[in-house]
């Protein structure tokens, strides 16, 4: 059951990625090629419990360091997630750093400029940001 959905998250992060990739201009995790996936086998799931066609997710608000986010955060983090954090500053100087520990890839000096725009567009005071609401998924969708 775990390596099931262990290869259910390696799927949607490459999916993801590739998705993100053809709407935000690239991104360079967008080409993995994951040769030993077999979709039939990632997929547990129904197709009623995914986003129906047309499906408009969020977007990051217009400001200075807005197009360091995108192509920094956005090719692995959806812009609602980030939305929805509502750190500080210094936390998000926090979180960038860890994702440039675990790979991303963040200038040094690219970091202040992110952390002061997700603070003032995804930080504590922000009221902008609205849960999309999804079917909740059923445990027996999808079994063979």
């Amino acid at each position: 059951m775990i390596a099931s959905w262990a290869r259910v998250l390696r799927l949607w992060c490459v999916l993801t990625a590739a998705a993100v990739a053809s709407i935000e201009g690239g991104c360079r995790t967008a080409a993995i090629d994951p040769p030993d996936l077999d979709v039939r086998d990632a997929l547990p799931l129904s197709t009623e419990s995914l986003p129906q066609a047309g499906t408009v997710t969020a977007t990051l608000p217009p400001g200075a360091g807005m197009d360091a986010v995108r192509s920094r955060c956005v090719g692995c983090h959806d812009p609602a997630m980030l939305r929805q954090q509502r750190l500080t500053a210094q936390q998000w100087m926090v979180e960038i750093e860890k994702m440039q520990r675990w790979g991303a890839p963040v200038a040094n000096d690219e970091k202040t400029r992110m952390a002061d725009y997700l603070a003032l567009t995804a930080g504590p005071d922000n009221t902008g940001f609205t849960p999309a609401i999804v079917a909740p998924l059923s445990p027996q969708a999808g079994r063979r």
